[in-house]
């Protein structure tokens, strides 16, 4: 007969925040329009550009890295020379625009179109010229990252969850307010 350890589960939860301080900090970048797209180890400058459409190559081994996205259309280019190309289109969840490339779906390869990324949420690919900049870069250094961390102790068996998205349930939140005083 097996050994049933506790038929009763202490639980207790604390919520800490911190400013997140590593020697190697995590990029966020967005859509042109405003939506979180990539997450990334490093800043975008310093991936691989690929010569042929100027695109940036994160490799899934060497970077850790967070996509969003939805996938979309797959198109054939004809480069000559019986040399055609397969790209899997990745689109912004939001704008539907082609943000990110495949040649597989299920490739560590990703490449991240010219131009279809910024550094800083407000700026808009529109107004500016060069999407990112290397001045871009060094401002949003400066900013400070605070990270949510939820500890469950429950005796044997316990978890940690570190999050950063205070931010967007602030916006959730503010969305529904307003949705709320239109239907009122």
């Amino acid at each position: 007969m097996p050994k049933i350890v506790s038929r009763s589960v202490a639980c207790s939860d604390s919520k800490d925040q911190e400013e997140y301080n590593d020697d190697k900090p995590l990029n966020c970048y967005y859509c042109l329009c405003g939506k979180m797209a990539l997450i990334l180890d490093s800043d975008i400058e310093k991936l691989p550009m690929r010569p042929l459409d100027k695109a940036r190559v994160i490799d899934g081994k060497r970077n850790a890295h967070k996509l969003t996205f939805d996938k979309g259309q797959t198109f054939y280019i004809d480069h000559g020379d019986d040399k055609i190309e397969k790209l899997h289109h990745l689109n912004c969840v939001s704008c539907n625009l082609p943000v990110f490339y495949r040649h597989q779906l299920d490739s560590n390869i990703t490449f991240i179109i010219s131009g279809a990324l910024v550094k800083n949420k407000n700026e808009s690919g529109f107004e500016k010229k060069e999407a990112i900049s290397k001045e871009d870069s060094t401002n949003s250094s400066n900013q400070k990252v605070m990270v949510t961390k939820h500890t469950q102790n429950m005796g044997k068996f316990s978890s940690v969850t570190v999050s950063t998205i205070d931010e967007e349930e602030d916006e959730i939140e503010a969305v529904s307010i307003s949705s709320y005083f239109l239907l009122n």
